[in-house]
């Protein structure tokens, strides 16, 4: 039996994903993009239609994308493809994930949290590896119907406390409000 997230999800891109396949990249990685120099390998988790992704393989950078939804991932291949960068995808449910250690150069999750997966989110990247992480913060005006989707204040980085943050801050967008971090894994410890 599929799971509900992937029948849902996949609905959705059936109907609006040739729509928004060409989205613009989060705007943290246009504004950090002088620390994406270089390359090396990248994680996209939920990725959906991995436009941040395939706009880091623009860059030179070998990405991989996770994502719930074989469809999504099937346009998000189908695009890279057309325009031939270094994107691979898998499908993975998120909320119990298995990723090597100390293997990616850099890890990016945009609007997308599972707590679970925070640990394995810091075991994955590389010492020195760039994390990249904005989700919706809990507040006032939130709706708390679903409280596990959103972030508290001061969560995102506690999560990273070992990490030296390079830049974090909140910002609003389509009347939601964001958590965010730009952070690098130590070097040592």
């Amino acid at each position: 039996m599929p799971h509900p997230d992937a029948v849902r999800w996949n609905r959705r891109y059936q109907q609006e994903g040739l729509q928004r396949i060409n989205r613009p990249p989060n705007p943290l990685l246009r504004k950090f993009q002088p620390l994406l120099i270089g390359g090396g390998l990248a994680l996209d988790t939920a990725c959906g239609l991995a436009t941040n992704g395939r706009f880091l393989a623009g860059l030179g950078w070998r990405v991989i994308g996770l994502d719930i939804s074989l469809v999504a991932l099937e346009l998000s291949c189908q695009a890279a493809h057309a325009q031939q960068l270094p994107f691979s995808a898998a499908v993975m449910d998120l909320s119990d994930p298995w990723l090597p250690d100390n293997h990616f150069d850099l890890l990016m999750n945009f609007r997308f949290l599972e707590r679970k997966a925070l640990p394995t989110y810091r075991s994955a990247l590389k010492p020195g590896g760039l994390l990249f992480f904005e989700t919706f913060l809990q507040s006032r005006a939130t709706p708390t119907s679903h409280p596990e989707f959103y972030l508290q204040p001061g969560e995102l980085q506690a999560a990273f406390a070992t990490f030296e943050v390079l830049s974090s801050g909140t910002r609003t967008t389509g009347g939601h409000r964001l958590d965010w971090l730009v952070a690098r894994k130590p070097t040592a410890g």
